[in-house]
């Protein structure tokens, strides 16, 4: 007989895992449990999240029973049609798994889980009580239970040489003895909830319970303040909470129970109406990381001529009520940013909403307080920087429509906003859009799509745009707006380059003579300063001088770089620390370790001693991370500090009208990376960190020293000259078949055991270079990954790359399958990940 309709469920459990699997709907929840709605389901032995992507009316073929879902999350909202669709293309086209894309689209602090506990049924317990028959380890097991008050974790339970917390009971309880009572029926599994989640806030509201007569209010004549009780609800629209009418009544919580008692009003809870959060900025509260700065909104400036022009082709492509997509290529200090709030408050003023990425928004506080100041409350801002409730709150505060704008880093794409009308993409030649690990998706693609299915404008904006965005609108994908000029009289800021084979640089400050003096005459008319060296530290290299080794992390295949204010070497890509030894680890000599190589911490205190009157600030990661980087940048919109040191952080659209001098201290750090990429991401930060001179009423300068002063990266910037390094990089590609002349995607193998990983990665290779033939895709490896160890794994690498995204594709595909379409099954510790349009080759 045929299961009644919508009797099953397809779901995608939030496990690493491929695919969608089918549980049964128990009778009790047919009827509610739709799609987009999140549940428990049992996988394996544990209890897991999931969301329901489809209905079944029937179980699939192949499959004889399915297991029935274990609860219905009644207090989650179901994710939205849009963004469920949304996130299941995310898996198709990046290979990833369906319940991992999804749990981008949830709110940090919902993520629910489940532990197995193990409880004593009554008849273990009669049997503990009674003993007898049983053996002495079943005895030591259900004592144990009854010891933590009848149940426990299993987890706890078969933790070697530990019993549950609060216990005395033996060392090493196995998995099999619990099995073994539950059989028995001595003992039973209950899934448990985890209650740590984030939870959307309620509070106590009062509500009118009925239509209110002249008799009532002729009965609560003698009760005055109960009747103004009343008549405040009524003006309230008839419900209202019970913390805002306290503070026009302290006391009128009493009138309220009376009012209900006479069942005139009862009570609810109901969510609670949310305020904005926003980081301050430098310039209007210190920049001290304070999320409740409040901003009157302020009234826009006149746009110039090429603004109006940008804005009048945007507004075209919104009236059109369909997708479109525009790159705005605008310099450095050309108000990018008031074109995308003219955008936005049409948007607004149509009714829908608008989302706003940004490449780290918890670095540019000036933006976040300029889009409050712009529209108030209907800004939500959403970043690593606010904890897990405040996140959340700025997610409900989205998904309610109490707030219209969303502005955040790459997750913001999936902001549950309503009736999308426009995304802007800021900076969206920036690596940071791309997700490095887990769903290795793009913010900027998905953004494309993501409006694209809601017939939404997608406007990408930069001064440095990526080829892939300037080829786009070159060939008509985009439409191409430009501003060529900033808005004001003052002009981009003269560069000067500094060959460092000619003028050698001080040791520790790395200043070349006309440099250093630059700065002395930028001081001398107080002004500022910024010193961009994009590698962070002391010594960013340490050394046996007897062996000429260096020392290397353990767990990486990179060098050490010490930290003078914690007096520890530190390695950038694990975070491990240790102190300088005193012997060398591999030849043993003693007292011949050196430190060599400059970082932004000696640089910064070398700065500081060659100009003692100076105030000398740094911003790097090991000083400025979430909350930290406020203080930093408010000293400097304050003009308290004269001199700021830091890596790309300080390139990160930061308007300081003090700063009048730029100094790059060594332009070619990035310029040798093994990496197709390295010349383009030179010329970007060389352009962007340029563009922050000259952006007051002084006109800006800026000196850039390199080793390499003729390369296209390095001599392009210094002429303002995007045109030309595009036309040099896009020959570079083509030649080579790169974006955008190809497709390109990286399989990744990584494991503890460097034969395993060699194995797997020829093996791979061997099983798809045939069906590459077929296809005409070329395989580039397998080879070891320039960062061959990291974290304790060796890696390796292998780069598809084809002319067409459809075999491409079917390649990738391919490398997760084995003979006869059986999976693919490395050994046990060996990852193989799948990086689809990869930005990174490291």
């Amino acid at each position: 007989m045929p299961a009644p309709a919508t009797a099953f469920a397809d779901v995608a459990v939030q496990l690493p895992v491929a695919g969608t699997y089918c549980y049964e709907i128990p009778a009790r929840l047919r009827g509610r449990v739709t799609r987009g709605a999140r549940v428990m389901v049992p996988f394996g032995h544990r209890g897991v999240a999931g969301v329901v992507v489809g209905l079944l009316d029937t179980i699939p073929a192949g499959l004889d029973t399915a297991r029935p879902l274990d609860a219905l999350l009644a207090d989650e909202d179901p994710i939205p049609a849009d963004l469920l669709e949304l996130c299941l293309w995310i898996s198709s086209y990046y290979e990833a798994p369906p319940g991992e894309a999804l749990r981008a689209a949830l709110p940090v602090g919902a993520q629910v889980s489940a532990q197995k506990i193990v409880e004593l049924t009554p008849a273990g317990e009669q049997a503990l009580s009674a003993g007898g028959a049983l053996s002495r380890r079943d005895r030591d097991v259900l004592g144990v239970l009854a010891q933590a008050g009848g149940a426990a974790p299993q987890r706890a339970l078969v933790k070697p040489g530990k019993a549950p917390r609060g216990t005395s009971g033996p060392r090493g309880v196995r998995a099999r003895d619990i099995a073994e009572l539950v059989e028995a029926g001595l003992l039973r599994y209950r899934r448990e909830m985890d209650q740590a989640r984030v939870k959307a806030r309620t509070e106590r509201t009062a509500v009118i319970a009925r239509a209110i007569t002249d008799d009532d209010r002729a009965g609560l004549a003698r009760a005055p303040k109960q009747l103004a009780a009343l008549t405040a609800l009524e003006r309230a629209g008839g419900a209202a909470s019970v913390a805002a009418l306290r503070q026009h009544e302290p006391n009128i919580a009493a009138h309220l129970r009376a009012l209900a008692r006479a069942e005139l009003i009862h009570f609810e809870q109901r969510p609670r109406a949310l305020t904005g959060l926003i980081t301050g900025s430098g310039a209007d509260n210190g920049g001290n990381g304070d999320m409740n700065g409040v901003h009157a909104p302020s009234a826009p400036p006149v746009l110039s001529e090429a603004q109006a022009q940008a804005l009048t082709a945007i507004q075209a492509l919104l009236a059109d009520e369909r997708f479109g997509a525009a790159l705005l290529y605008g310099i450095t200090g050309s108000g990018k940013t008031e074109v995308y709030l003219h955008a936005i408050a049409d948007v607004l003023a149509a009714g829908k909403s608008a989302i706003v990425l940004v490449p780290e928004i918890s670095l540019t506080p000036q933006l976040a307080a300029r889009f409050r100041a712009r529209f108030g409350d209907q800004v939500a801002i959403l970043h690593s920087a606010l904890s897990n409730r405040q996140r959340f709150d700025e997610w409900q505060r989205l998904r309610t429509g109490a707030a219209r704008i969303a502005l955040g880093a790459r997750s913001a794409v999936f902001a549950p906003v309503a009736n999308l009308g426009i995304i802007v993409v800021d900076e969206e030649h920036d690596s940071s859009f791309k997700q490095e690990e887990g769903v290795r998706y793009h913010g900027r693609d998905v953004a494309l799509v993501r409006a694209q299915r809601a017939g939404a404008v997608c406007l990408l904006g930069s001064a440095t745009p990526s080829l892939e965005s300037y080829f786009a609108a070159e060939s008509g994908r985009y439409k191409l707006l430009a501003l060529p000029e900033r808005p004001t009289p003052k002009p981009l800021p003269e560069i000067r380059l500094i060959d460092l084979r000619v003028h050698q640089p001080e040791r520790d400050a790395m200043l070349t003579a006309p440099l250093a003096q630059a700065i002395e005459e930028t001081l001398a008319r107080d002004e500022q300063v910024i010193l961009f060296l994009n590698r962070r530290g002391f010594d960013t290299f340490v050394l046996c001088v007897a062996c000429g080794q260096p020392l290397h992390c353990h767990q990486c295949s990179v060098s050490l770089t010490y930290h003078r204010g914690r007096d520890l070497l530190i390695c950038h890509y694990c975070g491990s620390q240790r102190r300088v030894p005193d012997r060398c680890p591999s030849c043993f000599a003693t007292g011949r370790i050196v430190r060599r190589g400059l970082g932004t911490e000696k640089v910064a205190a070398a700065v500081a001693e060659r100009f003692a009157s100076a105030r000398v600030d740094r911003l790097d990661r090991d000083v400025a991370s979430g909350p930290q980087i406020g203080p930093i940048l408010g000293r400097m919109a304050r003009r308290e500090t004269d001199i700021l040191v830091g890596t790309q952080m300080v390139t990160k659209g930061h308007d300081f009208p003090g700063v009048t001098l730029v100094g790059v201290l060594c332009a070619d750090t990035g310029l040798s990376l093994p990496d197709f990429r390295a010349s383009e991401r030179t010329f970007q930060l060389l352009t962007q960190v340029a563009g922050r001179a000259g952006r007051g009423d002084r006109a800006g300068q800026v000196l850039i020293q390199s080793y390499r002063p003729d390369s296209v990266a390095v001599s392009a910037a210094a002429k303002h000259d995007y045109a030309g390094f595009y036309r040099a990089e896009r020959a570079a590609r083509q030649e080579t078949e790169f974006p955008p002349y190809g497709y390109l995607a990286a399989v990744r193998i990584d494991g503890r055991y460097i034969d395993q990983v060699i194995d797997t990665a020829n093996a791979l290779a061997a099983h798809i270079r045939p069906h590459a033939q077929a296809l005409s895709v070329d395989i580039m490896g397998p080879s070891e990954a320039p960062l061959a160890k990291l974290k304790g794994r060796t890696r390796w690498h292998m780069w598809l790359r084809a002319k067409e995204r459809k075999p491409l594709r079917q390649l990738l595909r391919l490398t997760q399958r084995g003979p006869d379409d059986a999976h693919f099954q490395p050994p046990a510790d060996v990852r193989v990940s799948l990086d689809v349009d990869p930005v990174s080759a490291l």
